[in-house]
């Protein structure tokens, strides 16, 4: 079942906007890095207008997020997907000192312990930070634990 939902989803054209709910998004340049929320799975989407480079699927269950952990100076949270050896580690971050403090974001690409690329939005073009997935996470019964620093069961 899982694998055939994330068939569906793969076949939506990735040069289309988000087609569900926007998460995040920003520009890198010429390009628009997404994370949109649809049918129980959150889609990262990396493309020029008209030419899609690179779409990920991941149910909801199974994506890693990380939210912030209520300490320090700045606000950030975490959401990695991956795809044939490589993670994808889309994040945001927010100065909460600063007053003029504007939300920042970009996309790691890693394989294993290598980093081999960190890609920061363009100032003042990242829309939402990564917050509402905590509440995806949670419609769907799952709980934070802070200590285990994993998702899990809320019963």
């Amino acid at each position: 079942m899982r694998a055939a939902l994330l068939l569906a989803l793969l076949a939506t054209p990735a040069s289309a906007a988000c087609q569900g709910d926007e998460a995040f998004s920003c520009r890198i340049g010429k390009k628009t890095l997404e994370v949109c929320s649809w049918k129980g799975a959150l889609i990262y989407s990396y493309r020029r207008e008209g030419k899609p480079e690179l779409t990920i699927a991941e149910p909801l269950e199974t994506v890693a997020y990380t939210p912030w952990p209520g300490i320090g100076r700045a606000i950030w949270d975490t959401v990695a997907f991956r795809n044939d050896g490589t993670t994808y580690e889309v994040w945001t971050s927010f100065d909460k000192m600063d007053e003029n403090a504007v939300l920042e974001g970009g996309v790691n690409v890693m394989q294993g312990d290598k980093t081999l690329a960190s890609l920061t939005c363009d100032k003042g073009s990242v829309v939402h930070s990564l917050d509402p997935i905590m509440d995806l996470k949670s419609g769907i019964g799952q709980c934070w634990s802070p200590e285990a620093q994993s998702w899990g069961s809320c019963n």
